[in-house]
């Protein structure tokens, strides 16, 4: 299997074009649901942790989330300062059970981690619920919440999906 090294870590070729076609189709489904969106820079995307901007008001979308397992960055996989510190205002999870994206402020969502969020660490992502993981060979500290969590925040908003589309023909419809 041909690999290459992203990020520190050897990862497949294939793998890491996933991980960009997902995040490419998550960024898509946010763009039609708010189409005054604009899309940041790849420097604002890398260093600011912001995709989208509103205004002077940065998002950060983070696409494949499921409602009992929705993973938070502390720092990344190479130790520095994860999305969780980032420029973004607000954080836009994507989750299809909700149809459409969980925006909360991410500001909030970091105080309100410091105030539940262990600080103890493990090693098996687990039993990382609430609690700090490192996933080995990185130096990402992360940790899993669940959409339960997210709802005790104020700024807890469902963003739906936009219901529709565009036919090769240039046409709108709706599905």
């Amino acid at each position: 299997m041909k690999t290459t090294t992203y990020h520190s870590k050897v990862v497949s070729k294939s793998r890491y074009k996933q991980s960009w076609r997902d995040g490419n189709i998550s960024a898509t489904r946010y763009k039609r649901a708010l189409p005054d969106a604009h899309v940041s820079t790849k420097y604002e995307d890398i260093n600011l942790h912001v995709d989208f901007w509103h205004g002077e008001d940065g998002v950060d979308v983070k696409g494949n989330n499921l409602p009992d397992e929705i993973w938070v960055e502390f720092a990344n996989v190479q130790g520095k300062p994860g999305w969780t510190k980032g420029s973004a205002k607000w954080i836009a999870f994507e989750m299809c059970e909700v149809g459409g994206f969980i925006r909360v402020e991410r500001e909030e969502l970091l105080a309100w981690c410091y105030k539940n969020v262990s600080p103890e660490q493990v090693t098996n992502k687990k039993k990382a619920y609430r609690k700090i993981y490192q996933r080995s060979g990185r130096l990402d500290k992360i940790t899993k919440l669940i959409i339960k969590d997210l709802k005790e925040l104020n700024s807890y908003n469902v963003i739906p999906y936009s219901k529709e589309y565009i036919s090769p023909e240039g046409n709108i419809n709706l599905i």
